[in-house]
Formats: structure tokens, C-alpha cells, sequence
């Protein structure tokens, strides 16, 4: 009896479940194909039912890690805008709990360090979901004095992207706290500066 096309989405949803899981703990390398079918309690075989091959399936983890990252970003935000909604993602995203949080953290800053050693596939997945985050932060940031909107919603990101990098590589906790608070404190300034009614992040 063939497979309904539930039963398919399910299994594939399910080996893209297990692809970021072992990403995030090994990297693009080590999470082959065997150790991510294992993880999803499927036999190796049958991956190629679902992808064409690795990099479609790193491609896949791409677009919908950069999916989940909107919605980090935006989920109970709709109605805000401006100085306040760039206040609320900074502290959302560069907080201890998403530092420590690695197995289901943001996994687009797990993936930076291997996106330059995939092929174009994965690299133009990449490229076009990160484009498409930037243009929707841009639509709800300040420009600063020195960045137009759409130039700071990219610094915005890369800064949220290598500050859990960094408080996640080092031992020191109070290293790792300093440079989250250092990076909030870049991100959004205006929570910080006089006359502030907005709390500290």
C-alpha cells in the first residue's frame, strides 16, 4: 500500500527535526546522512525518498531555520515598531536562555561557520532567506545616525548572530554574560541612553 502524502510530510518533517538537532551538535560534516536518518528512527535508505541529496537537505535546514528565526524575532511583536521592537528582539535574541539553549536555539548562527564550505545550493538558500529576514526587520527598525534602516537591520542580525556565537565559545560565564550585555547595548543604544523609559535589557 503506497504511502499517503501525509505520511510522507510527517516523515520528512520528521528527518528535518533530526538534520538540526545533530547540526547544531556536529556541525554540517557531522550530521551524515546515516546519524540524521538514525536520529529520526528511519533506516539510511530511505532518505532519498525525500532529498535529492545532502545539500538538499542542508538547503531545507536553511530556509526553515531562517523561518523559525522570524518567527523568534516577530512572534507577539505585530503591533510594534521603531525603537521599542528593536529594544524587545535584542533582548529576545542575545538572553542567557538562547545561549543556553544550543539543541533548539536559533540554528542559523549554528550553521555560519559551515555555510562557506557548501556548495551554491546551500549558499543561495542562505543568502536569499537572510535577504528576506533583513527586509522584514528593516521595515520595523530605526535608522541610526550612521546606518539607513536596511543597512542596521543587517548589522542588527550579524551582530545577534556572532554575539551568541561568541557568549556560547567561551568558559567564563561572566566573559559570556559581558559580551551579551555588550552586543544588546550595540544593538540598541536608545534603551540606554538618558532618560530611557524603556528598562535595560
Amino acid at each position: 500500500m503506497p504511502y499517503t502524502s501525509e505520511h510522507r510530510r510527517r516523515t520528512r518533517a520528521r528527518i528535518l527535526e533530526s538534520a538540526a538537532l545533530h547540526i547544531r551538535k556536529r556541525g554540517v560534516v557531522g550530521a551524515s546522512v546515516d546519524v540524521v536518518m538514525a536520529g529520526a528512527g528511519l533506516t539510511a535508505g530511505g532518505f532519498y525518498a525525500h532529498f535529492r541529496n545532502k545539500d538538499v537537505l542542508v538547503a531545507s535546514i536553511v530556509r526553515d531555520g531562517f523561518q523559525r528565526l522570524s518567527s523568534m524575532l516577530f512572534a507577539g511583536l505585530e503591533d510594534v515598531e521603531g525603537v521599542p521592537f528593536l529594544i524587545a528582539v535584542t533582548r529576545r535574541y542575545l538572553s542567557r536562555r538562547h545561549r543556553d539553549d544550543v539543541d533548539e536555539g536559533c540554528i542559523v548562527a549554528a550553521l555560519l561557520t559551515d555555510i562557506p564550505r557548501q556548495g551554491p545550493e546551500v549558499r543561495s538558500a542562505f543568502e536569499l532567506s537572510f535577504n528576506e529576514v533583513v527586509d522584514r526587520v528593516e521595515g520595523r527598525v530605526p535608522a541610526s545616525a550612521t546606518l539607513s534602516a536596511h543597512d542596521r537591520s543587517i548589522a542588527t542580525l550579524a551582530l545577534f548572530a556572532g554575539g551568541i556565537m561568541l557568549s556560547r565559545a567561551v568558559n567564563d560565564p561572566a566573559l559570556s554574560n559581558r559580551i551579551l550585555t555588550a552586543c544588546r547595548r550595540l544593538a540598541a543604544p536608545e534603551a540606554y541612553a538618558p532618560n530611557a523609559n524603556t528598562g535595560g535589557p
